[in-house]
């Protein structure tokens, strides 16, 4: 039984690892990470008001939501044109919605948990290692998900990402650059990894003919 459930896990992230085959997802996904981190260096580089204070409570998760809206908006199109014509189309059945919502509340969970933990660290951490200490959680992630999808990538992105937070804290930056090369850094290296993998993808693929 066991050795049946494993099976079934490595096909079901196999299955998952299709979407990543392009690079595709990791461009998109890194120009959302890019943009949340600029757009909070626009934010706090401007003039202090309630306009501003504002802003820097909303504007990160309104770049967030509308990102990843577009995201799933347009991907799928660029993945018709482009990934689908080349290996073919792969349908992923959806989880119900109580097993969507019962994740949800998990992941909301653990991220309250991990939020009050970093903010307990972050009260008793010198300001030039917060880069650092937040680049190790980010790298986390990143292995997470190179796990999950079962892409290895991942995981030199995750360590690269550690030692952009390492270079950041050495650096000891001021105001809100720490903050904004960091996350536009890590998206930065998603871009560039999602760009190499596509150069790759499209050199040793072509679009399927009726007869292969």
């Amino acid at each position: 039984m066991t050795e049946e459930n494993i099976n079934i896990n490595d096909i079901i992230r196999n299955t998952r690892r299709y979407w990543y085959v392009d690079g595709l997802a990791e461009i998109a996904g890194g120009l959302v990470i890019f943009f949340t981190g600029l757009s909070y260096w626009l934010v706090y580089s401007m003039e202090n008001s309630a306009f501003k204070y504002l802003l820097l409570i909303i504007a990160q998760p309104v770049v967030i939501i509308l990102g990843a809206y577009l995201v799933r908006l347009i991907l799928p199109i660029i993945k018709e044109k482009l990934t689908y014509p080349r290996s073919g189309y792969l349908t992923f059945k959806k989880p119900d919605r109580n097993k969507r919502m019962r994740r949800a509340l998990f992941a909301g969970l653990i991220a309250s948990i991990i939020a009050a933990l970093v903010g307990m660290v972050y009260n008793g951490l010198p300001q030039r290692f917060i880069p650092l200490f937040s680049s190790f959680f980010l790298t986390v992630f990143s292995i997470y998900i190179g796990y999950q999808v079962a892409v290895p990538r991942f995981y030199w992105t995750g360590l690269l990402i550690l030692i952009l937070g390492g270079v950041i804290s050495w650096l000891n930056p001021t105001g809100a650059l720490p903050y904004m090369l960091l996350f536009s850094g890590m998206g930065t290296l998603w871009i560039f990894s999602g760009l190499i993998t596509l150069f790759h993808y499209l050199r040793n693929t072509n679009p399927l003919t009726e007869e292969s």
